[in-house]
């Protein structure tokens, strides 16, 4: 095994842990966006546009599916992604986009050809949100997708290393 991947395992080890002692926090309040500050990540519909903006800046894409009905989707916006977006992660680190699944619209997907946001998410597996890819500028996954939220206790750590990794990934052309 190279020091790289070593290095990897032993992250994702170290995440899954965290991941599986981090129980959910259940609450009656509606705790969402109007709680504090809260900036909306920016819906995407041309993946193929947004991908010749990575390749120039070297930067991977997150990419957010949500729905309109979830609230999960809504908290880890506020809590976790909107955040990262106002202290300047948006785009000297990740470029974070959002899908929603309702989007009427077609979008154009990272080949060019116009699809439905729901065709989409059924061709990248999603089964649920929220979904998030962290990919390259041709669409690929560069560390697996991270399925659902239920706490801000350890996702932005979680979601920091994943980031970190897809960055190393990507600078290396190291793409699974």
């Amino acid at each position: 095994m190279t020091r790289l991947q070593n290095f990897i395992t032993q992250r994702w080890l170290a995440l899954a842990l965290l991941c599986l002692f981090a129980g959910p926090v259940l609450s009656d309040e509606d705790d969402t966006a109007e709680d504090g500050p809260h900036t909306a990540l920016t819906e995407v519909d041309d993946l193929q546009a947004l991908g010749r903006m990575v390749h120039e800046a070297s930067v991977p894409i997150l990419l957010m599916f949500a729905s309109e009905d979830c609230h999960f989707c809504e908290r880890l916006e506020a809590e976790v992604l909107g955040p990262m977006k106002l202290v300047g992660d948006d785009p000297r680190r990740v470029l974070l986009r959002k899908i929603m699944l309702e989007t009427p619209d077609s979008l154009r997907d990272f080949q060019g050809r116009e699809i439905s946001a729901d065709e989409l998410a059924r061709r990248n597996k999603v089964d649920m949100v929220p979904t998030l890819y962290l990919l390259d500028g041709d669409g690929r996954e560069l560390v697996p997708k991270i399925v659902g939220y239920t706490s801000p206790d350890f996702y932005p750590a979680y979601l920091d290393q994943a980031i970190d990794v897809a960055r190393v990934l990507l600078r290396q052309g190291d793409v699974p």
